[in-house]
């Protein structure tokens, strides 16, 4: 029995040893199907309400995915211009920051009596931004193809998503295929009740970003509200990031604090009301894992991808765990994911 228990442990190892292998060499296939999942889902509301309404799959799936083209297109097109802008605008901003923080050490050595060596703030000056941002702009072309490579991807798990119910019925015996189809189908409506909820979340909260950045005139407001968007998807720790780059950029701008507090306070609000109180309403506490979940995430995916794999772990982890909550096998595993639900208290009235 021990011996068995041994065997089972070592062959675990292994097969966990080469998992990550395979995770680590097919990073670049296995992060745009992710992303071309995880788009799937996004453009799923508009599919469902035109098959509702009559249409075939093939003309639902066509017209979503020209609508979805047409957007992604007049925000692509604003991005590019937005990161010329900046890529323009950002020297100055770089001997800005240099000259204040310059100015910040002068006044603390003048208080504390120490002095403090200031080669890496000529080091600063010197990093290449710019020349970075517009190599990364120059390379369209091959941006624009890995889109369109992951956009077919997403149309296609679009499309088949619809008709596997169909195809497991004909493939299995009545029985289980009855009950494959409901799993599936449950782990469908999980997948596409936390992706399109959290997508819809970041996009709101990314999008008031930008329109109150605009509001205090502060610079590359488009930029701050898409990273804004990005970071979202980070539980805590992101959104905590995404209110940090507005009120620096309008420091460096304005060069006084008044303004930034602002828009800091502003946004930390903003956040709250989004992230905090409308966003568990829709979702639910049961799609909500725990903070050390969601570190050893981070954590793990962000050593294995880099920055795609911190982006994602937290979407990614939340799916699987709404695969393992609908898996009997695996139900317990799941529930050990979860956030506690806080207590209410008990009406006298309460049986």
């Amino acid at each position: 029995m021990e011996k068995n228990n041994l065997t089972n442990i070592f062959l675990f190892i292994i097969t966990l040893f080469i998992t990550g292998i395979i995770l680590r060499l097919a990073q670049p296939v296995i992060i745009s199907i992710l992303i071309s999942l995880l788009l799937a889902y996004v453009m799923d509301p508009p599919v469902a309400l035109l098959k509702k309404m009559g249409a075939p799959l093939w003309l639902s799936v066509l017209i979503t995915a020209f609508i979805f083209l047409g957007i992604f297109t007049v925000f692509g097109i604003i991005i590019y211009s937005s990161l010329l802008d900046f890529a323009r605008k950002f020297p100055v901003y770089q001997m800005k920051l240099t000259a204040m923080l310059r100015e910040t050490i002068s006044k603390i050595q003048i208080y504390s009596d120490e002095v403090f060596e200031t080669d890496l703030l000529d080091e600063l000056k010197h990093i290449p931004i710019t020349s970075i941002i517009l190599s990364m702009v120059g390379s369209i072309i091959n941006i624009l193809l890995k889109f369109l490579v992951i956009f077919v991807y997403a149309l296609l798990i679009l499309y088949g998503k619809y008709r596997i119910t169909s195809k497991i019925m004909r493939s299995f015996p009545k029985k289980k295929g009855r009950k494959i189809a409901i799993v599936l189908k449950h782990i469908d409506e999980g997948l596409r009740r936390y992706l399109g909820v959290k997508t819809l979340m970041s996009l709101l909260i990314g999008f008031c970003t930008t329109i109150i950045l605009f509001f205090f005139n502060v610079e590359f407001a488009i930029i701050l509200g898409c990273i804004t968007f990005l970071l979202n998807f980070i539980p805590t720790l992101g959104s905590a990031i995404a209110v940090m780059f507005p009120p620096l950029i309008a420091l460096i701008q304005y060069g006084n604090y008044s303004r930034p507090l602002w828009i800091l306070f502003t946004l930390i609000i903003f956040q709250n009301l989004i992230g905090n109180l409308l966003e568990p309403r829709i979702v639910g506490h049961r799609l909500k894992v725990t903070l050390t979940v969601i570190f050893f995430a981070l954590l793990f995916w962000g050593w294995l991808w880099g920055a795609p794999g911190v982006l994602l772990a937290i979407p990614m982890t939340t799916s699987i765990k709404i695969v393992m909550g609908n898996i009997p096998a695996l139900q317990s595993y799941s529930r050990m994911m979860e956030k506690t639900p806080k207590k209410t208290k008990s009406s006298p009235n309460s049986v």
